[in-house]
């Protein structure tokens, strides 16, 4: 979390040095495309299990990636303020090895990856006048679903097993963030965009596993809940309203 956010603190520094120009019109009936890439991340930890006694039983270390894109569309409802929707594809992917915390073997390896779409309606002010930098301030909602999901453990010593995780029912994630952010103009209608935020996701999900053998256990429900520090950085393109009597 930390790295992430000196990356952000990087860009927005280096963009702040060079001066934009900017005659986008932040006027009603604008309105904004914007493609952004974001909550890129690379993750290796490793964790700890003791028995009721202190005495050490396992471990395990995970290995994980994450990348996010987020198209998104707005427009001008008023002067300065936009609604729109965000269309959000994101891909993680994450090894994790269990040790015996003894003789530091491996025992089985689990292997979890997704791809995710969210929509995400979202509200945006932005401050100030306009000149080559906008601040703004953003918040939305929305809902998140897997189209594609791969789990399965296997293991590692001894006769071959590997179990396979199903899920019954996709699942589904519930969200809210509130973000701040800039368009640097580079252009006379294009901007660099650069924010930050936090998200809060409440999700849920029913799973069922089969094993080596063929045999499928019963499902075991699941729910999440927890917040994370989020960063998109992309481009912005503006399409100013035209002016009464032009065509």
């Amino acid at each position: 979390m930390k790295k992430n956010f000196l990356i952000f603190a990087a860009l927005i520094i280096s963009m702040s040095l060079f001066p934009g120009i900017s005659n986008a019109q932040f006027a009603k009936g604008s309105m904004f495309v914007e493609g952004s890439l974001g909550n890129l991340t690379v993750s290796s930890s490793k964790t700890h299990y003791e028995d009721k006694n202190g005495l050490p039983t396992y471990r395990y270390k995970d290995n994980g990636f994450a990348i996010g894109i987020f198209p998104r569309i707005g427009f001008l409802v008023t002067n300065n303020l936009a609604i729109g929707t965000t269309l959000g594809l994101n891909f993680s992917s994450n090894k994790r090895t269990y040790q015996d915390e003894i003789t530091s073997v491996d025992q089985s390896e689990n292997k979890v990856s997704a791809f995710t779409l969210e929509v995400m309606p979202f509200v945006r002010y932005y401050f100030g006048k306009p000149t080559g930098t906008r601040f703004y301030g953003q918040a939305g909602g929305g809902i998140s679903t897997d189209l594609s999901r791969k789990d399965e453990t296997k293991s590692l010593i001894g006769p071959s097993n590997t179990s396979k995780y199903n899920y019954t029912k996709k699942p589904i994630s519930v969200s809210g963030e509130a973000m701040v952010g800039m368009n640097h103009f580079v252009s006379q209608n294009v901007a660099v965009n650069a924010s930050l935020g936090y998200r809060y996701t409440s999700s849920k999900e029913t799973t069922t596993y089969t094993n080596n053998a063929g045999v499928t256990f019963d499902p075991e429900k699941y729910i999440s809940k927890g917040g994370a520090f989020i960063w998109n950085v992309g481009f912005t393109m503006f399409v100013p309203c035209k002016k009464k009597g032009k065509k």
